[in-house]
């Protein structure tokens, strides 16, 4: 192992210290070319590296960008700030790559600042779902200030490697249909080629795997560990408005059936458990008699574990109700 270096997945719980990968050990050479080639809007991006700086706020080492210049940002604002401004001063395209909600709480700072931002920016993300809701929102606050966006959402799994599969479009329900990107990767499937897979292959051993990936005409759709995210609370992140994301980190926990909420850093509120939490679509979606609590940001770390190094928790018992109907009415009656 001298010599190399050896990276513990973001998205792992094990403690096993064997369970490594090693970066850029057997990895398929053209995975950046590969990209490019399936999703044509990333050739500005990849095919000449010298247009390009990676501004690499992950929470786990990653391969296959050694001809392309990168800031290692650790996650601290300052220093994504100083790469954002770097990127600028050189004219440069900037590959962003961040999980959803650190990757956004790291560009909102840096729009609280004056600083001029690079004319594009390509978010490559992964870790988790990134909602829709948040995406068009961090998309229309940087168009304001003359960037534009374009988001890559990458799939991998834990010890194995980043990027197996890559999204660049959703379904009209707005969830991202997946490519396949890596040849390792092999996914089980009935005959009807419709299934949803609950192992891997990968290199030819096969792996179990809590995600659950449902093959589709265009694709594939990922379904992630229920354990970690239902579909009740990403449809209802969905109905979030860009003054929610403005006002809210997104990480949240469920006290006694009232949803806590982390503030963002700096915009701490008095508001009480009320229907006037979140924006009306936000609470209107709820589900029934569910409320909202602010909690000050550092108070939710706290009381609750959270750093941005960790996933989300997007499973709240509150969103598994049988019961489909939501707090509608009653926000309609405060209206």
């Amino acid at each position: 192992m001298n010599g190399k270096i050896l990276s513990y997945s973001a998205g792992s719980t094990s403690l096993d210290p064997f369970k490594f990968r090693v970066i850029d050990a057997q990895k398929p050479t053209d995975k950046m070319s590969r990209l490019a080639t399936i999703f044509p809007d990333l050739q500005p991006f990849f095919v000449d590296p010298s247009q390009s700086l990676v501004v690499d706020a992950y929470p786990a080492a990653l391969g296959g960008m050694d001809a392309m210049t990168r800031v290692i940002t650790y996650l601290h604002p300052p220093t994504c700030i100083r790469a954002l401004r770097l990127a600028t001063a050189e004219k440069r395209r900037v590959v962003f790559i961040a999980q959803p909600l650190a990757g956004a709480d790291l560009l909102l700072q840096a729009m609280d600042t004056q600083m001029d931002w690079p004319s594009e920016l390509l978010w490559a993300t992964g870790g988790y779902p990134l909602p829709a809701s948040l995406q068009s929102s961090i998309e229309a606050w940087l168009a304001e200030r003359g960037c534009r966006l374009t988001v890559l959402q990458a799939y991998g799994v834990a010890e194995l490697d980043h990027t197996l599969m890559a999204s660049m479009h959703r379904d009209s329900e707005s969830r991202p249909i997946y490519q396949l990107i890596d040849p390792r990767l092999e996914l089980d499937a009935r005959d009807d080629g419709c299934s949803l897979n609950k192992h891997i292959r990968f290199q030819g051993t096969r792996t179990a795997n809590h995600d659950r990936i449902e093959s589709c005409g265009g694709g594939y759709r990922i379904h992630g560990n229920p354990s970690l995210y239902c579909d009740g609370a990403l449809r209802w992140l969905d109905q979030w408005q860009p003054g929610d994301w403005r006002n809210y980190t997104g990480y949240l926990s469920d006290r006694d059936g009232v949803v806590a909420l982390q503030q963002r850093r700096g915009r701490a509120s008095n508001t009480e458990v009320a229907i006037n939490c979140l924006s009306l679509p936000a609470m209107a979606a709820l589900p029934r008699e569910v409320a909202c609590m602010p909690v000050e940001h550092f108070d939710f770390m706290s009381l609750d574990g959270m750093s941005w190094m960790e996933k989300p928790k997007w499973n709240p018992s509150s969103f598994r109700q049988l019961d489909a109907r939501t707090n509608a009415p009653q926000v309609a009656a405060a209206a």
